[in-house]
């Protein structure tokens, strides 16, 4: 995963002065500054909260939230004295942390209400990985009383659930990078000539074209199962996906039960 140093790195012609001084002073102390709130943080710097908003649209990223996220895994590598974990366990644990501090952050109430009134949900995944993440997703809906469709990775069948789908419906889709051109055209189409669905994205935790053309979007970080010789890319792991999806789930079912 991106560092949060080498992404500011590559953002620093973008920022003004300002803007430097706030990232200069919360990477010198990630630990004491991951830790606050948006307001906390807004106080401390001296700056309006709508300044840390455009700071991170800035960086690229989707908002304080992820920011955050980036700021407590920097705060967590210099703790260890090193900016790679090579324990896989540990990275795994601590992937899944930040995605429920994440999670518990936002509010899902109108998301929920969108599942319970759709008729159908259609579930389109690029990738072997994301489709098996759909799947599971189809699965734990169907075990909470949402029957789910999972589509082939074909536009064929994509633009059939077009076709079909009733004003409410869900399109949920999964995909790694969220940037796919082919995927975001078609989708930026039926947009145009179809209001029917509400879009769900579920993708790698960066901004990406996808979550900026999505209802609701939801982001999962990708941790790597090792660094070997022949694989000098690393191999993605994405147990994180399938903690989001429990989260989802089953914070719908709560929601039900409460309603």
């Amino acid at each position: 995963m991106t560092d949060l140093k080498a992404i500011v790195y590559e953002h620093r012609s973008q920022l003004n002065g300002s803007e430097r001084e706030m990232i200069q002073t919360t990477l010198s102390h990630p630990s004491i500054f991951s830790e606050l709130g948006l307001k906390q943080l807004a106080q401390k710097l001296f700056v309006s909260e709508s300044a840390i908003f455009r700071l991170c649209k800035k960086l690229g990223l989707s908002g304080f939230s992820e920011f955050r996220f980036y700021l407590r895994s920097l705060a967590a590598s210099q703790a260890e004295g090193t900016e790679v974990v090579s324990n896989f366990a540990t990275s795994l644990a601590k992937a899944n942390q930040e995605l429920v501090r994440m999670f518990r952050e936002l509010n899902l109430r109108d998301f929920y209400q969108t599942i319970s009134q759709a008729e159908h949900v259609y579930i389109y995944s690029t990738g072997w990985q994301q489709q098996m993440i759909a799947q599971y997703l189809a699965h734990e809906l169907f075990m909470v009383g949402k029957q789910a469709i999972v589509l082939p990775a074909a536009f064929d069948e994509l633009r059939m659930a077009n076709v079909f789908a009733k004003l409410g419906d869900l399109l949920v889709i999964i995909s790694f990078s969220g940037d796919d051109v082919k995927i975001n055209t078609e989708l930026t189409r039926l947009a145009l000539v179809n209001d029917k669905f509400k879009y769900v994205a579920l993708t790698n935790m960066k901004q990406n074209k996808l979550a900026y053309l999505a209802d609701y979007n939801f982001y999962y970080p990708t941790i790597k199962l090792a660094d070997y010789p022949d694989f000098p890319n690393g191999e993605l792991a994405f147990g994180p996906a399938y903690s989001l999806v429990d989260l989802l789930v089953s914070g719908y079912l709560d929601w039900l039960q409460k309603k």
